[in-house]
């Protein structure tokens, strides 16, 4: 029984050990340069409301969502992005904050792509930008 249970487990670290390495899809960009995120799921984010994206370390992103502070991971394997969840500051903050911040959140669940261009970050689902983010 006990060399059934090492072989399974050797068995899963050799498969675990032939998947590609998983890259941070943002490398390209500065660490800690704040990104103005402008547009979220095809709305423009309004001027009262501030929303940022940095990247202050490898695999890691940050900013305001609104009224919030957040952070989490950010990944891409197999050609696919991936952002974990995000944690974050919990303030009361009012209606139009929490409604932008909602829609940021959701947003950010749902990439699976970036693109870096210039001055230009988006932010993809599906080839359709659900972040645009300008420096």
């Amino acid at each position: 029984m006990r060399a059934i249970l090492i072989r399974a487990c050797l068995g899963t670290a050799l498969l675990a050990g032939c998947k590609p390495a998983a890259h941070d899809p943002l490398e390209a960009v500065a660490p800690n340069a704040i990104w103005e995120v402008v547009q979220i799921a095809g709305k423009p984010v309004p001027q009262t409301v501030e929303v940022t994206l940095t990247h202050p370390e490898k695999g890691l992103i940050a900013g305001r969502s609104g009224c919030n502070r957040y952070n989490g991971r950010i990944s891409e394997q197999n050609g696919r992005v991936r952002v974990g969840e995000l944690a974050g500051t919990r303030l009361s903050c009012p209606a139009d904050e929490l409604a932008v911040e909602e829609a940021f959140r959701s947003a950010m669940a749902r990439v699976d792509a970036v693109t870096i261009a210039k001055d230009r970050l988006e932010l993809l689902q599906g080839g359709v930008p659900v972040i645009v983010a300008t420096q």
